[in-house]
């Protein structure tokens, strides 16, 4: 059986991208019920590489360089394809170095935006 996830938590956003990047489509979450309220399931699915912008909000998964955002209005999965260059930059091609490399050149942590004031918060709560 598929692993579910509460429809609370099936897009938190942990940070947001830095730069462009190419990644591949992995799997999309699929609602278990006609509720909105209702659990999502992952559904496995080879897709497309796509490009993936600058300033999109994702979640980043607990290991690898898999990351869930908002797609045609679909939560999916993706992994980051890394380039030739971004693998010689990395200095290395094993899975925990390149997750690293992508962490720090790519994807923007919301804990590195720093301190924001009651205001801004507010603001923000409220888009």
């Amino acid at each position: 059986m598929a692993t579910r996830v509460d429809s609370r938590d099936v897009l938190d956003p942990t940070g947001k991208t830095k730069a462009s990047f190419s990644a591949k489509i992995v799997g999309f979450y699929k609602r278990v019920g006609p509720n909105p309220w209702d659990d999502y399931k992952f559904v496995s699915r080879d897709g497309d590489t796509i490009d993936v912008r600058s300033e999109l909000k994702v979640q980043m998964e607990k290991f690898g360089l898999a990351f869930r955002l908002r797609y045609q209005g679909k939560v999916v999965r993706l992994e980051w394809q890394p380039s030739a260059e971004d693998i010689q930059r990395a200095g290395d091609d094993d899975q925990a170095t390149l997750r690293t490399f992508f962490l720090s050149h790519y994807i923007l942590d919301f804990a590195e935006a720093g301190p924001q004031n009651a205001a801004a918060l507010i603001a923000n709560k409220l888009r």
